[in-house]
């Protein structure tokens, strides 16, 4: 049996590794450190990207290589394309398929490239694991997927016995395949006895008691988080963890002196420099002590909160002088902290920032551009808010050289109403409100800029008339760019094939009836809270349109667990609506338009081919922007196009 059962293993393992003649990846065993090499031959026989292709870009559908971007462009060179990179040390595996426009490069329809990571002749740990964990993404109808899963466990664990987190996985994966109610309790209970086992390694070790929550929200038992936090809280009352704990519950106090005495109680116990869980009650008395203005206070409580310098420490100081600013106290202190970010800008927390015991804070991919902005834009923030304590203290000239700095170099937000109030504090408004406008012309409906920007004109310019007559010119802007941005994000793709749709009477909805017309689709569900929240700017560009024969509208109920008459039963719960309710009967409908989640929206041109698609709720933007989709698609057939 165990040698089946290795054979198979071997067999699988193979078999997924099989990359294929048109790639290959040198070194073949990929070690940390090393310089990898992808190179696509499209010339070849299982090329299926044209040879002529203008571009082709790796697409990472798993990765662990942290420091790559999840798209990565090859480079041409003659009739090949490459890319290389270097493995991290952090490292484990990763997949990825080649892309060019709409053609794809795959081994085959359920398998991805794999770029798994070895240390000598063995993977390292988690490679197997984080392999199994890819093929949701590789093979996720697969009726095998859960026992290939199982197969690379088993392999993960062979090589490494004592990974707590594959072991867990493990038992995740047979409770899935289990076929009788007290086979998945059993697996169950022997994940729960691996999970509090890793408690009692180190019940008080954050990285420790992380590995424990994750334990318990992989089997699926979230509720069991809070007993786990009071389990540590009671048997380790003085544990730094501990301490934190309790401060989290005491947050949510809402008598504010209430919790301040409690948090000051809680940090009498003791003030270990440094300690997690002192540095959160020392933030949260900070904000409490500059809200009521207690200036020695908070810079007291203020000083203890960057002991450990970290990625985010320039962040800190930033925020500290943002809110000793916003409070108007202490703003040579204020001044301080600016300079102490400043001084730290260049290294500014930019994208996600891991962090692992063993291989210490692992920054993000992110792009140079990327970067670049946001430096810029925390040392103009740092700028403007020197600008402001200088205007306190009546450092007028200094207040003057910094705002008008920031309004060369920035278009920050902060940056810019920070500067504005400088200006309008030295009393020059109209230079303040054409400050602020830089951002309405950004954004024509940011109101908490639009309601300053106001206030500043009228100052210099009394007429409410000449304030609209400013403010059309935004309206007719936000048009010209909407409808800009419209025309650029033109999808272009075939329509899908939608046979499953009905009426709420049942009565099938065919191609004629969308025939020649821009089609919207909304997709819903009666549980759905964004959905719902959605409804409102959808109807009003429903009654916009409405009478228009080029227009169809399709609110079609589409989630899981509702039915036929779920939908019948919201319609005449809400009769507010106008708009003509479907029901989809499709299960493929998702992938045949490219959405997982709802509420998403998508739109058909008169040609049938899918042209915008909005996955989630936005907001008001939605009114607009639909408003823009089908004013654009209505004057491309006025225009012949």
């Amino acid at each position: 049996m165990k040698k089946s059962i290795l054979g198979f293993l071997i067999l699988f393992s193979v078999v997924l590794q099989t990359q294929g003649q048109s790639l290959s990846i040198n070194p073949t065993k990929v070690q940390r450190g090393d310089l990898i090499t992808i190179t696509y031959d499209p010339s070849l026989a299982d090329g299926k990207i044209a040879a002529d292709a203008p571009s082709v870009t790796i697409v990472f559908t798993y990765s662990t290589f942290y420091d790559l971007p999840w798209k990565m462009p090859m480079i041409r060179e003659g009739n090949k394309w490459k890319a290389t990179f270097v493995a991290g040390r952090f490292a484990t595996f990763a997949t990825f398929y080649l892309q060019n426009g709409e053609e794809i490069q795959k081994p085959a329809t359920d398998r991805h490239y794999t770029l798994p990571v070895y240390d000598g002749e063995k993977r390292v740990k988690n490679s197997l694991l984080h392999e199994s964990y890819s093929l949701s993404a590789q093979m996720p109808k697969s009726p095998n997927l859960q026992a290939n899963k199982l197969v690379l466990l088993n392999h993960e664990l062979i090589n490494y016995p004592d990974n707590y987190e594959a072991k867990v996985a493990q038992l995740v994966v047979k409770m899935a395949m289990a076929s009788k109610p007290e086979e998945k309790l059993r697996f169950r209970q022997e994940a729960r006895k691996i999970i509090a086992n890793k408690l009692e390694e180190n019940p008080t070790l954050p990285g420790n008691v992380n590995l424990v929550t994750m334990g318990y929200l992989m089997i699926g038992e979230k509720t069991r988080l809070d007993s786990v936090r009071k389990v540590i809280m009671d048997r380790f009352p003085d544990a730094d963890l501990s301490k934190d704990l309790r401060a989290g519950i005491i947050a949510k106090e809402k008598d504010p002196k209430v919790r301040v005495a409690k948090l000051e109680a809680l940090l009498k116990k003791s003030d270990d420099l440094g300690e997690e869980g002192s540095e959160g009650i020392h933030k949260m008395l900070f904000e409490y002590y500059a809200s009521v203005k207690d200036a020695a206070k908070a810079l007291y409580h203020a000083s203890k909160l960057y002991t450990k310098a970290n990625p985010y420490t320039p962040e800190t100081f930033k925020n500290i002088s943002a809110k000793l600013t916003a409070n108007e106290i202490a703003p040579e202190a204020a001044i301080i902290y600016a300079d102490k970010s400043l001084a730290l800008a260049d290294q500014w927390p930019v994208g996600i920032i891991r962090y692992f015991p063993e291989f210490g804070h692992i920054p993000s991919y992110v792009a140079d551009s990327t970067r670049k902005q946001a430096v810029a834009e925390a040392k103009s923030a740092l700028y403007s808010l020197k600008a402001l304590n200088y205007i306190r203290l009546q450092g007028l000239d200094s207040a003057k050289i910094l705002a008008n700095k920031v309004v060369k170099i920035s278009d920050g937000r902060e940056a810019l109403i920070n500067s504005a109030n400088v200006f309008a504090g030295l009393g020059e408004n109209e230079l303040a409100f054409k400050t602020l406008w830089r951002l309405l012309v950004k954004n024509p409906t940011d109101s908490v800029v639009l309601k300053s920007a106001k206030d500043y004109f009228l100052k210099y310019n009394s007429s409410e008339d000449a304030f609209r007559t400013k403010i059309s010119e935004l309206e007719k802007l936000e048009i010209a760019q909407l409808q800009a941005t419209t025309k650029a994000l033109m999808m272009n793709k075939p329509g899908p094939e939608l046979s499953g749709l009905v009426t709420l009477e049942g009565k099938p909805v065919t191609q004629q009836m969308m025939a020649g017309k821009i089609v919207i689709l909304d997709f819903w569900a009666t549980w759905c809270v964004p959905c719902m929240q959605e409804m409102p700017y959808f109807h009003k560009v429903y009654e916009k349109y409405k009478n228009n024969s080029n227009v169809m509208f399709m609110v079609v109920n589409s989630g899981s667990n509702n039915t036929i008459q779920d939908a019948q039963k919201w319609v005449k719960q809400n009769p507010q609506y106008k708009f003509p309710v479907y029901f989809n009967n499709d299960k493929n409908i998702g992938e045949k338009l490219g959405f997982t989640v709802i509420p998403t929206i998508a739109v058909i041109d008169q040609a049938g081919k899918l042209q915008f698609r909005t996955i989630g709720f936005e907001g008001e933007i939605l009114q607009k922007k639909l408003d823009a989709q089908i004013s654009v698609l209505l004057q491309g057939k006025s225009e012949g196009k």
